[in-house]
């Protein structure tokens, strides 16, 4: 880590740990507000982008919820242009704990009614840094020392839930109407030129783990050409040897690494379909409203598939419901018995996983066919919406 950046994040920890210190004599005496005192509210958090898409719910139910409360959330700086269409009227900003100056500016902010923890009950402490008057976060984080500040803990769901379901319920109250595309605009974005009905197939994935095979990529593209649809290859920066590796025909439109979050959500908003591994762009095709096929190896279709809030948009998952060594049972540093995942990185290592078998065993067959069971649902579903994809 450079040293200019090490000094930073110690400014940044000393900063909030004296303020943590000066505001413990108040602890104990805090009630909590009523859901009309409530004016300002900042939803803390430094998730990826899938984790952080799949809580869309909680910014839906907290506007429900504080319909005339200003509602700010704090996020990765790269998550920001994302938000710029304001979803739900809540406004994004950029920060974190190697940038000194962004800490400065969540100070300097009015101070805040009611601070929401999406998972990461460390930042309660900052939280109360900045002078949070009610603090509510998920319970059960592990170690026990980063629950400490919490004035509310919210147990996770006791049965199998998708976890964007979960998100919502740090909020009291009823669940959020589900999701539409127009609860979040987007500014119109400049695309090179595309082809009629095509599929996008994003390759790329947050871990090793999660990719699929060459073969398989290619093999699903030529059933996909065969019906008469075109493919779009996409993959994230530095992913462009996934691409090489699969060495699509010219006829294939690559976009490997070249687009923002906001060209990538339009690209995905015009294709017939998405087909890509449990990662962030997969929940960004939600978002966009896009007919979805996830790839599950080592992730939970469960917590991450298909949900109550994302009902009135089509994800369908493919992957072997059981294997062997997807045997660990966490959440965001919690333990849920009903959560079978693989954590387990990619390598040579005692604890690594050398050969990602649980994506090998997704057939070329088995997506494809899943693929045209997505088609022909999105395509009922258009027709009766008065939608023409032909």
């Amino acid at each position: 880590m450079p040293k200019r950046i090490k000094s930073q994040s110690l400014l940044s920890r000393l900063l909030i740990l004296g303020s943590v210190l000066l505001r413990l004599p108040g602890q104990w005496l805090r009630h909590k507000p009523r859901p009309e005192q409530l004016q300002r509210v900042l939803i803390l958090h430094q998730f990826l982008l899938g984790d952080a898409l799949m809580a869309t719910s909680l910014l839906a139910k907290a506007r429900e919820q504080y319909p005339l409360a200003d509602i700010v959330m704090a996020c990765p700086p790269g998550q920001v242009a994302l938000y710029a269409g304001q979803p739900y009227g809540v406004r994004a900003f950029g920060w974190h704990i190697r940038n000194f100056a962004s800490i400065c500016q969540l100070f300097a902010m009015p101070r805040f009614d009611l601070v929401l923890l999406m998972g990461e009950n460390r930042l309660s402490y900052l939280a109360r840094a900045i002078g949070a008057r009610w603090i509510v976060g998920f319970a059960g984080e592990q170690p026990a020392h980063k629950n400490w500040l919490l004035d509310e803990a919210v147990p996770y769901a006791q049965e199998p839930e998708a976890w964007t379901d979960t998100a919502a319920c740090l909020i009291e109250g009823p669940e959020p109407r589900p999701y539409r595309v127009e609860d979040w605009p987007m500014p119109p974005q400049s695309l090179p030129d595309l082809p009629d009905n095509y599929i996008v197939l994003h390759v790329g994935a947050s871990s090793a783990t999660r990719f699929w095979p060459a073969a398989h990529w290619q093999a699903l593209a030529d059933a996909i050409r065969a019906a008469q649809l075109s493919v779009v290859w996409s993959c994230g920066p530095g992913e462009d040897a996934l691409l090489r590796e699969i060495d699509p025909p010219a006829c294939d439109v690559r976009m490997a690494g070249c687009l923002s979050l906001l060209q990538l959500r339009q690209l995905l908003a015009g294709a017939r379909a998405c087909v890509c591994p449990d990662t962030g762009v997969a929940h960004l095709a939600k978002v966009a409203g896009t007919p979805l096929l996830m790839l599950f190896g080592p992730g939970s279709e469960v917590l991450f598939g298909t949900s109550r809030f994302f009902a009135h948009y089509h994800c369908l998952g493919v992957g072997p419901a059981i294997f062997p060594c997807r045997n660990q049972r966490s959440v965001h540093h919690r333990d849920v018995d009903w959560a079978l995942r693989c954590f387990r990185r990619f390598g040579n290592g005692a604890n690594a996983c050398r050969r990602a078998l649980c994506m090998e065993a997704i057939s070329a067959t088995a997506a494809w066919q899943t693929l045209q069971q997505l088609l022909q649902i999105s395509q009922t579903a258009g027709a009766a919406e008065g939608i023409d994809h032909d």
